[in-house]
């Protein structure tokens, strides 16, 4: 009986379960970002994800953040440029952050933005955020702190991550003051606030070896995304060990056994033959010197010379037949008269 009276309860309490709904599941939590501490904790659980040390929060970035969230939130879009046209990077000296690098280039600082109409929920980076610079603006080892702000008004949500790397000796750089007063918004790009040199892939060496130089702000994540490699791999070819620091113009060997682009082959050009060009020849008549020529006689003069000789063989002989005449009448008289 006892046994029957147990196997009845069991069977009302398994019913009793079926019928009941569950106390307590639900669908687990979304991740909502409403304010700027988990926007940190975000940012600091992708770079735990590449294996990046967290970066530390900091006073003056959370300022900076903050209050661009809220100047954008006022004014309703999207911006790096602060109120009166001041830039991240002057904002950032005139509160007194020591910044490192080229503060010429706007120095070793960079700024995320981003306008929702819900608040983002963080189930991996925003798709706006996930081209190469903006995740360089999270990942980036030069950096060494940040800040994040959220702000929000009538149309929606409106989030700043400020990152950014203090000076070795946490003093403000000499040429900050001159950097501060200048006009110039040096350093700032379009979309994402910071200055990095693109990386260009190099060529594999005869060997096989990868080579690439460091150029100003680069940083092993992005040299490693770049090439289609990882940190850990350029680590272990440089023995960096777990040095994720690297700084402009050093050599790292990225990949080994590349193989070598093929060489570009001159490209044969045929020329057509070579087409006689017909120079249409122009017939020269050779006007020659008008030669001087003696006069000819005519057979008119011919023939007056001819006649005038006779003539004057003829007058000769009248002449001395008149001269003999009269020469013969003297002599007679003479003989007749000798007185």
């Amino acid at each position: 009986m006892k046994k029957t009276y147990y196997l009845v309860f069991l069977l009302l309490l398994l019913a009793g379960l079926s019928f009941t709904k569950p106390i307590g599941v639900s669908a687990s939590p979304q991740n909502q970002i409403t304010s700027a501490d988990q926007l940190i904790s975000a940012v600091n659980g992708l770079r735990a994800s590449y294996g990046l040390p967290a970066l530390t929060w900091h006073s003056i970035l959370m300022q900076t953040a903050q209050s661009q969230a809220d100047y954008m939130a006022a004014i309703g879009y999207v911006t790096h440029s602060r109120p009166g046209g001041t830039t991240y990077t002057q904002q950032l000296l005139s509160l007194g952050f020591p910044l490192a690098g080229d503060l010429s280039r706007g120095g070793f600082r960079s700024e995320n933005i981003l306008n929702t109409s819900s608040p983002i929920v963080w189930d991996g980076v925003p798709s706006a955020w996930q081209d190469s610079d903006h995740m360089n603006t999270m990942l980036s080892q030069n950096f060494t702190h940040i800040g994040a702000g959220v702000s929000q008004n009538s149309s929606g949500y409106f989030y700043a991550v400020d990152t950014a790397a203090v000076t070795g000796n946490g003093q403000m750089q000499e040429s900050a003051s001159t950097v501060v007063g200048s006009s110039s918004s040096s350093g700032e790009a379009a979309g994402v606030s910071q200055y990095m040199v693109e990386v260009v892939k190099s060529t594999a060496l005869p060997s096989g070896d990868v080579i690439h130089t460091v150029q100003y702000g680069q940083t092993l994540w992005s040299i490693a995304i770049e090439y289609g490699t990882t940190i850990k791999n350029i680590q272990a070819l440089n023995n960096l060990g777990e040095n994720l620091v690297v700084y402009q113009g050093q050599a790292l060997l990225v990949q080994k056994a590349a193989t070598q682009p093929a060489p570009d082959l001159p490209t044969a050009t045929l020329t057509p033959p070579a087409t006689e060009t017909l120079v249409p020849i122009t017939p020269t008549v050779e006007m020659a010197s008008p030669a001087v020529i003696a006069p000819t006689s005519t057979l008119e003069d011919q023939a007056e010379e001819g006649s005038a000789k006779p003539r004057s063989s003829q007058l000769l002989v009248v002449v001395l037949i008149i001269a003999a005449i009269v020469g013969a009448g003297v002599a007679v008289w003479l003989i007749r008269d000798p007185d």
